[in-house]
């Protein structure tokens, strides 16, 4: 047994609280170790001083003051006036209703910050939604005179509700004679004319160019017509008359869909 094991048992050693092979240890450890010897001589020295102190006696009257002052306590509590029951009531629920109050305020208080914070964007959704679901209905009067060309005015007029995203095409443009033939084939040379799919450019002034080619059409020509038709005028309305933005970039699309004629 080492020196450090020695004195933490040094303790127990002098109980008589050890068991006997620890006592053994101890024993033969002390018998070869001076100092470990010399601190056990101390620790009985010290033992045995505090044996010698005298117990200290309490005061005679102790246990009659206490039993006094119990039984002026019991009078005073007797003689207090009993609480209301409201104020028993609120002893009872200060303790258990307050931690439940201020979570209540704390959630309330969050869920108004969260519902202020998102109103903007349920009310940018409604208005979206209401955008998307509107009808527009053209005037009975809005129909066209067929004596008469369409004139630009009133052509992009019929379309303000629509201009910010599409702009208007000038009716007395190159490019919506083009479109008209597309939509005659058998009255044109476009009888086996193809899909065709293009981007273009609309600027201020109402010219377009051509950006892209996405889905060209098996007829070469018809593209080749339809980029002599950018050039040659402009194709749409001015921005300020379809009060769009000056730049727009646009989608041409055009679709061929037989129709077979039946005899009813």
């Amino acid at each position: 047994m080492s020196c450090e094991e020695t004195k933490q048992s040094l303790s127990l050693y002098l109980d008589d609280t050890l068991m006997l092979p620890a006592r053994v240890a101890v024993d033969e450890h002390v018998d070869e170790c001076p100092v470990c010897r010399d601190e056990l001589v101390a620790l009985r020295a010290i033992t045995r001083r505090l044996s010698m102190l005298s117990r200290p006696q309490p005061p005679i009257d102790l246990a009659g003051s206490i039993i006094d002052a119990l039984t002026i306590e019991a009078a005073a509590r007797r003689q207090s006036p009993q609480s209301s029951f409201g104020d028993r009531l609120a002893r009872f629920l200060e303790p258990r209703l307050m931690p439940y109050s201020v979570g209540s305020i704390a959630s309330v208080i969050l869920f108004v910050a969260m519902f202020a914070a998102l109103r903007p964007h349920f009310q940018a959704l409604h208005e979206a939604a209401a955008h998307s679901s509107a009808v527009y209905v053209l005037p009975a009067s809005a129909g066209y005179d067929l004596n008469k060309p369409v004139r630009s005015e009133e052509y992009a007029a019929s379309r303000a509700p629509f201009a910010e995203q599409s702009p208007s095409l000038n009716p007395k443009g190159a490019l919506a004679t083009l479109t008209r033939s597309y939509a005659h084939p058998h009255d044109s040379r476009y009888q086996d004319a193809d899909d065709m799919l293009v981007v273009a450019d609309v600027f201020s002034n109402g010219a377009a160019s051509l950006v892209d080619v996405v889905h060209a059409p098996r007829d070469r020509q018809m593209l080749s017509d339809f980029q002599a038709a950018l050039r040659r005028d402009a194709a749409f309305v001015p921005a300020a008359m379809d009060r769009r933005p000056d730049t727009m970039r646009v989608v041409f699309a055009v679709q061929k869909v037989d129709v077979r004629e039946r005899n009813f």
